[in-house]
């Protein structure tokens, strides 16, 4: 009879326990969730600061041209270059 209470008690006590992992569980997927959403933010976020940064480097090599570098004055032309090309596909499939 004692051996079946302690059954029962073990019983109890592990499905507390069971209870207690998957309130903990849940908790911790929410948490990864968040930090998900938080990861994606920042590196939408660094993407476009990066952006920013080629932009107003582009900008600072031309305004600059005499005293920036010649790989410099190349890349900012090539970004210039490539950001007229998109603006024309962009008005040839308008036209269309």
């Amino acid at each position: 009879m004692e051996s079946l209470e302690k059954l029962e008690q073990n019983i109890q006590q592990l499905l507390n326990k069971y209870q207690e992992l998957l309130l903990e569980l849940t908790n911790l997927k929410e948490e990864n969730q968040r930090c998900r959403e938080e990861v994606m933010q920042t590196h939408a976020e660094l993407l476009q600061l990066k952006q920013e940064y080629a932009k107003l480097h582009t900008a600072h090599t031309m305004l600059l041209a005499d005293e920036a570098k010649e790989e410099d004055r190349i890349a900012a032309k090539q970004r210039i270059t490539n950001v007229i090309l998109q603006v024309d596909k962009a008005i040839e499939v308008l036209t269309e």
